[in-house]
């Protein structure tokens, strides 16, 4: 044992683990917030030195898999390695060959802590693992597992191959989605931590916005490998040429307009116009102008390198994964798409995923927790308006209200009253192109159109979602009757004023606490119970009681102060004080009776 840790690496495991998760978290819950990385570290052994396991899981105590479990990876790693299409390659160069053998072998080590991880039993089923490369750190070779939730990865358009064949003897992985790539570049930079001096001593870590930034060209890089393995400037630059591209005027106006992406020669491109002579993509201000001439109907052709004209797309199988469209939206503004589906988007060059499709089932719960006498036929209503309200290219905004009539005549000199109107869908399409918010009761009546919304000012606004949103969210704040807002944005998705979390059983908090009595009353702290119980009573701070707060904190504290003194070595996460939630109601989140879907604070 050295400084308190039995599978002893190297000192800084425990900091270098913490700060990977810290580094995650900013990561992908800037890409979704549903996102919760978990992150551990496996080293395997790499010489056989006297007084070292095999190999060692960090963190160690209690976790849901041991050191053990990977004792067998030399083994499983011979066998993958021998099997690798190129071992049986030979370079020229020695220097090349000596390489390509370490790489075969850090490759072999990856891919089997991955497969002990795939076949173990106590694996979330709902949680996909990505392993790094491995690091020289000491006598192990450390990998970094990244695990993250396949509940939300599969909400989004994603592609199908995961790799490209250059030759018999060489694959190209490529990332399936932008999820992905950002988890490819997140293991690259925990990989390059690995091989600094003492990894997990100090450092900032890494700015979320510059690892999206490395992800986006990361995917872009991938998209080159699927459409011409021949465009190497494109495998350099795609990514940081549209965005430039997107980011010019012509005579003043912002770009707009498509652009195929393929080889020269793809059959399901015909061209229409032909330039005399390409065009580089890297000719900033040509390729803007010719942007003029793109439209929807003969968008401009490209391969990942130059542009060769107009054309037509024809017939195309999906599965061939080597035509994309690029659609320049505006300044600085695109999106990158696969038969018609978002991959990407991109705005001043910080790529994100396109908003989701409003959930129809959570609307459907959270309307009769809002308004306590709506029907299940308003209910309906309400959805298909909501449905059509989303398509609005240049958004709009619903007002639910129970005091409809009463805002109507108080707001009618900011907005257009009408005769009361149940609204309908072919209706609603009509009455969004003008500005302001739609004002309508809970059963469909329309009272007032392009209303100026007005409110207290607030302090939870978001100066980046825009002037909608922020007037939404002041008008909800002074709101006195029950409302609910939906905010459609001119860039896509809808927003929910409130957006209520789901109900849970009020006995799912009871057990939390029971536990955590239990473990302060037992003799001996179970460390993963306590961390577990913890982490669901951190995810579900929003459901507690002010008498729940106060029973947790001292708790808490009794309980850390005891963990101290048996191992002054050991780390601890330093947690804010739970605080009840000025928003928590009991009649709204707790279901007394029936099921849930946040599951036991212990699963």
């Amino acid at each position: 044992m050295a400084n308190g840790i039995e599978h002893f690496m190297w000192g800084y495991q425990p900091h270098f683990r913490v700060a990977q998760k810290v580094a995650a978290e900013r990561l992908f819950q800037k890409i979704d917030k549903r996102l919760r990385p978990e992150i551990f570290v496996v080293g395997i052994l790499s010489d056989d030195v006297p007084g070292k396991f095999p190999a060692c899981v960090e963190p160690e105590d209690e976790y849901w898999i041991s050191s053990e479990d990977f004792n067998g990876v030399p083994a499983i790693s011979e066998g993958l390695r021998k099997a690798f299409p190129e071992v049986d390659m030979f370079q020229s160069h020695p220097l090349a060959q000596q390489r390509q053998g370490e790489d075969l072998l850090k490759r072999s080590i990856r891919d089997a802590v991955r497969q002990v991880i795939g076949s173990h039993p106590s694996r979330s089923p709902d949680m996909a693992f990505r392993v790094s490369y491995p690091a020289k750190v000491d006598c192990y070779w450390v990998c970094v597992v990244l695990g993250l939730q396949n509940s939300v990865l599969s909400a989004y358009p994603s592609l199908k191959k995961t790799f490209v064949k250059m030759h018999e003897h060489r694959h190209i992985p490529v990332p399936v989605s932008f999820i992905e790539a950002a988890a490819d570049i997140f293991l690259q930079r925990a990989t390059e931590e690995l091989l600094r001096p003492d990894p997990g001593l100090g450092g900032a870590g890494s700015d979320p916005d510059e690892l999206l930034r490395a992800a986006g060209d990361r995917f872009m890089t991938g998209l080159v490998w699927r459409v011409d393995q021949n465009c190497l400037e494109g495998v350099h630059g795609l990514f940081g040429s549209l965005t430039t591209i997107s980011s010019l005027r012509y005579e003043k106006a912002p770009g707009a307009g498509r652009i195929l992406i393929a080889r020269k020669s793809h059959p399901s491109v015909a061209e229409e116009v032909s330039l005399a002579s390409p065009v580089k993509l890297t000719s900033y201000t040509s390729v803007r102008k010719l942007l003029e001439l793109a439209s929807d109907d003969l968008p401009l052709f490209c391969d990942p390198d130059q542009i060769y004209g107009l054309a037509h797309e024809l017939e195309y199988t999906p599965a061939a994964e080597d035509l994309f469209e690029v659609q320049i939206l505006g300044h600085h503004h695109w999106e990158l798409k696969h038969t018609g589906k978002i991959l990407m988007r991109v705005q001043y060059g910080l790529p994100s995923l396109a908003r989701l499709p409003f959930d129809e089932d959570k609307l459907r719960i959270d309307l009769p927790r809002i308004f306590r006498k709506i029907s299940p036929a308003n209910i309906e209503l309400l959805v298909d308006l909501v449905r059509v309200a989303e398509r609005e290219s240049h958004g709009t905004m619903l007002v639910i209200t129970d005091a409809a009539a009463t805002e109507a005549a108080r707001l009618a000199q900011q907005g257009t009253p009408i005769s009361p109107l149940l609204l309908k869908a072919e209706v609603l399409r009509n009455l969004t192109p003008i500005d302001g918010a739609i004002i309508l009761d809970p059963g469909g009546l329309c009272h007032v159109i392009g209303t100026i919304l007005e409110g207290k000012a607030t302090d939870s606004g978001d100066p980046s979602r825009g002037a909608r949103y922020n007037s939404a969210l002041r008008y909800y704040e002074s709101a006195e009757a029950p409302c609910m807002i939906v905010v459609v944005s001119s860039d896509g998705g809808v927003t929910f004023i409130p957006d209520p979390p789901p109900a849970i059983r009020r006995s799912l908090i009871d057990s939390a606490i029971e536990t955590m009595v239990g473990l302060e009353s037992a003799g001996e702290i179970k460390r993963r119970l306590y961390r577990q119980t913890l982490d669901w009573l951190e995810a579900h701070r929003f459901y507690l009681a002010e008498s729940d707060c106060n029973i947790l904190n001292g708790l808490v504290d009794k309980l850390d102060e005891r963990i101290r003194s048996e191992d002054q070595a050991t780390m601890w996460i330093i947690r804010a004080p739970f605080r009840p939630h000025s928003g928590m109601d009991p009649e709204l989140y707790y279901v007394k009776t029936g099921g849930d879907n946040e599951g036991s604070p212990h699963s």
